[in-house]
């Protein structure tokens, strides 16, 4: 009996080229890159294989006897709720896949992940009805976007959160952000490269809410990868005066040396103190977010918390629909796909 698996997956999105399989073969099912839904392509039908042989040890006593493990078709069609970008992360990005296995739904995470690489989990496993496709199923997106704000970057954070080395006045910010909830059209947000408009599609999308935290002090590893930073901690920095700039789409998570210069090319601009060292997070919660879109956001924000723009500025980019209107695109590395709400 065909059975539809829903699965929560958290990611490390570092040595991957995003999450979407790239010219998979029937010889090579994960692609010829390496991707989040090739490596979880490949790891359930090596599975679903190996238990659809003389192997019972994954099914229950309940149903090891007879044959509704044997696997009729071997490609597996893994359908994915969110494509994040090359280098992206995700806390809880979600996945369905169809199957006649048997192998009891709770078993599933560590059944697949046996055959996984350990920078990408399985962490959860629901059956699902079968119509039920997590694309288009309504549901809210939570991101988080993480800045190292001190004069020398965290090492052991240096794969999971964007090192800026000046100071950002973060009241500013978030009045900025202010201007960016509800509805609008965020073509100016949009790489303009997006299929979306290839498509035909529009850029108007729904942000719920913006909250930018700061966690004051010198990171560990386990701080920057933490999804409940303590939101009680809000300290704000002084703000600077950094006028002109430009911004850069292209290659943009290999670029973090032009994005900086991008939003502080101006010798008004103020390093951070080490005292002042903060690991900063942008919190973006949302109906849908399009290409770069939050990169996008973040790199505006920025130019806003240290004084390149002011909070007001974000209205006449959100109606100039331009994209060489607003701020650069910030490296993929600090931005991690949190949770999808059903």
């Amino acid at each position: 009996m065909k059975r539809r698996i829903k699965l929560t997956i958290s990611y490390d999105g570092t040595g991957y080229k995003g999450w979407q399989i790239q010219n998979p073969t029937k010889e090579k099912p994960e692609g010829d890159k390496p991707t989040i839904q090739g490596m979880l392509t490949l790891g359930i039908g090596n599975l679903l294989k190996r238990s659809s042989g003389t192997d019972t040890s994954l099914a229950s006593d309940k149903h090891s006897q007879g044959d509704g493990d044997s696997l009729k078709d071997d490609s597996i069609q893994l359908i994915g709720a969110s494509r994040t970008d090359s280098g992206v992360h995700a806390m809880g990005n979600v996945a369905v896949f169809d199957t006649d296995s048997t192998i009891p739904t709770e078993n599933f995470p560590s059944a697949i992940n046996s055959f996984l690489p350990e920078d990408i989990r399985v962490v959860k496993a629901e059956e699902v009805p079968l119509d039920f496709n997590p694309r288009f199923e309504p549901h809210e997106k939570v991101y988080e976007y993480k800045v190292d704000n001190s004069p020398i970057p965290s090492p052991m954070g240096r794969l999971y959160a964007y090192n800026f080395t000046y100071a950002l006045n973060i009241e500013k910010m978030r009045q900025a952000a202010e201007y960016l909830c509800g509805v609008h059209d965020f073509t100016s947000f949009v790489n303009p490269d997006s299929q979306v408009f290839e498509h035909g599609g529009d850029a108007v999308r729904e942000i719920y809410s913006i909250e930018i935290f700061s966690d004051r002090g010198r990171k560990s590893l386990e701080d920057t990868n933490s999804v409940n930073m303590p939101s009680e901690v809000h300290e704000d920095i002084n703000s600077v005066n950094a006028p002109g700039g430009a911004y850069e789409d292209k290659n943009s998570a290999n670029a973090s040396g032009s994005v900086q210069e991008a939003v502080n090319s101006s010798n008004a601009s103020r390093k951070v103190r080490e005292e002042d060292a903060s690991l900063i997070t942008f919190r973006i919660r949302g109906n849908g977010f399009l290409y770069h879109m939050i990169r996008i956001i973040v790199g505006t924000l920025l130019q806003v918390g240290n004084g390149k723009r002011e909070p007001e500025d974000i209205m006449n980019i959100l109606e100039a629909k331009d994209r060489t209107k607003a701020g650069p695109t910030v490296p993929a590395k600090g931005l991690c796909l949190v949770e999808l709400k059903y």
